[in-house]
Formats: structure tokens, sequence, C-alpha cells
């Protein structure tokens, strides 16, 4: 009986040698085309598989080291992380962006990629009252895109997220003066209160930075509170404060000065923008724009932010443009 199960156990044997097993295992046809690797990479990315796009990415990037596809696997694989969007991932994607740059700083991608180092760390920032790490690491981020390419159909954005995050590091100061000025620690609130009049001149609520910084003068007897007075009524005109600015320079027997025709121009228009119910509900949340964290740089069109189908999946979609590494420019 034994015989009789061996021999044809030995035939089946014979039938299967010399086939191989079939597998989807990625990195394991090492010998694939390099578009076809990147063309998998993107389908992964796609459906958010970010773990099985970066092994491919990889795969290509170390078996093809001159591919033309290789400046846009390097993005791909930032992007994958940048895509997953944890914390962890943060930390890698700007690494992986900033590894871009050094590559190929000289990629029509090198801006887009500054701009998404930037965004890892807008993803990442807190509220103004809270931990100011990230902002001030999302504001020194802004100024280099802007700083490195001025030329960049990007700037735009780049400019009005750095507006946006001043916007809240103001606003975080201006919560710490105030905290010192009903503690009566004057000095200290006037130290918060001048460094926002000196790093963000353009803060929205800059009347209440004047005003407050007039008051802890007024308290210490420091007849500097006049200067901030009158510049209330002189640059904001349709403030506020204007009233009790002007109450103050009476008091002190201080001339009231005038408004200034252009900033009672733009104050006006400002009001004109600000119209119905729903525009003055907008306008309390203006006094600190939030930092949006939708981007137009590449491939962020149709990502897991904006979905383009009902399984929330986008399209990765890069250019093919081939880039030969270069050295990185020299920091200024």
């Amino acid at each position: 009986m034994r015989k009789l199960l061996i021999l044809p156990l030995f035939c089946l044997l014979l039938s299967c040698g010399g086939k191989k097993v079939a597998t989807d295992a990625p990195g394991n046809n090492l010998d694939e085309p390099d578009e076809v690797l990147f063309d998998r990479a993107k389908r992964d990315l796609d459906k958010n598989k970010f773990t099985v796009a970066r092994l491919t990415l990889q795969t290509l990037i170390n078996t093809y080291p001159d591919s033309e596809f290789l400046p846009q696997a390097k993005y791909a694989l930032a992007e994958s992380f940048y895509r997953e969007n944890s914390s962890g991932a943060m930390n890698q994607a700007e690494a992986e962006f900033k590894d871009y740059i050094t590559f190929f700083p000289t990629s029509e991608l090198a801006d887009d990629a500054q701009l998404k180092v930037a965004m890892t760390h807008v993803r990442r920032m807190e509220k103004a009252d809270r931990d100011r790490t990230q902002a001030l690491l999302a504001e020194a981020e802004f100024k280099t895109m802007v700083e490195t390419y001025p030329d960049s159909p990007l700037l735009d954005e780049a400019k009005t997220k750095l507006r946006a995050v001043q916007e809240v590091l103001a606003d975080g100061v201006l919560k710490i003066g105030n905290f010192y000025l009903l503690r009566k620690s004057y000095p200290a609130a006037v130290d918060r209160y001048q460094e926002i009049l000196k790093k963000y001149p353009d803060f929205s609520r800059a009347p209440d930075t004047l005003f407050n910084l007039a008051e802890a003068f007024r308290h210490a007897n420091n007849p500097e509170s006049a200067i901030y007075y009158a510049r209330i009524v002189s640059e904001y005109p349709l403030s506020d404060h204007v009233n009790e600015a002007k109450e103050r320079l009476t008091a002190m027997n201080q001339p009231i000065p005038e408004p200034n025709p252009v900033a009672l121009a733009r104050a006006g228009q400002a009001q004109r923008d600000d119209k119905g119910i729903l525009g003055k509900m907008f306008g309390v949340f203006s006094r600190r724009p939030p930092v949006p964290t939708d981007t137009e740089a590449a491939s962020e069109e149709g990502s897991g932010e904006q979905p383009t189908d009902k399984n929330g999946s986008g399209t990765f979609t890069l250019d093919p443009k081939v880039v030969q590494p270069a050295k990185a420019p020299a920091k200024k």
C-alpha cells in the first residue's frame, strides 16, 4: 500500500519541477525596468500603501542610480511620508525633501520640495498660546523659500503662508504681553509689545498691541505712552481704541494728530470687505487667520487631503524630467 502512495507522489514532484512560485512581494524582481518600478510605486502611493510604495522606490533608487526616474523616485519617497501624515512621518518627510533639494538643487521640483519642508512644520503647529517651536521652524523654512526661489510660481503661496504663520506667532507674544500687563509687570509687558511691533509690523492686531504698550508705559509713568496713543489715532483711525487714545492724549495735554489719509483709506476698504453677519463672524477669525495645510506644490492635487474618488485616494503625477544630481547651492 505504501508503494502505491509513493509512486503518484514521485510523479507529482517531477511534474512540478523547474516551476517558479508566483509572488507579488515588492523588491523580488530586481531586474525589472526602472519605469515599471516607478509606475508600480505610484499606484501603491495612490492607494495609500505607503510602506509598499517606499520599498519599491528604494529598489529603484538602489538598482538604477543613473535612472531618469531617480529625481521623481526621490521626490515620491518624501511624498509618501508627507501623505502618511503622522508625527514620525512628518519628521522623515522633512528629511527626505531636504535630501531631494541637496541632490537636485536645479530641479524644477526643488522649490516644491522646499515648500513641503515648511508644510511639515505647519502640520505640526500648535495654537498661539501653546508651544511655538513648530511655528518658528515653519517661519524659517518659508523665509528660505522666499529668499532662495524668488522666481518660483509658488512664491505668492509661500508669502501668504509665511504671513499666516507670523500672525500666529505674534498672537502668542501678545498673549504673553497681556499676561504681564495684568500682573503689573510693566517692563516685561513693554518688551513683548515692542517685540511684536519690530518683528511683525503687519500683525492684524497692531492697534491692540499699540494701545496695550501705551497703557504699560502710562502705568509706569513713562511719557513715551503719548507716542503710541498718537500712532493709534494716526495709523488706525477706525480702530476701537481711537476714542480712548484721544482721551489719554487730551489728559496728557498732548496734541491729537490727524488720521493718515492712506491709513484711513485702507481701513475703510477693510470695513467694506467685512459685510453682513457672516462677514462679521469671519472677521473674528481673521484676527488670527489659520494656516491652511493645502498647497499648490507638485503632486498635492488629488492627494489624500483632497480625495478624488470614493476611496479617498488621488493620483500621484510628476512630469518626468531628466535631472542629474548636482552640488547643493552655497548657503547664504
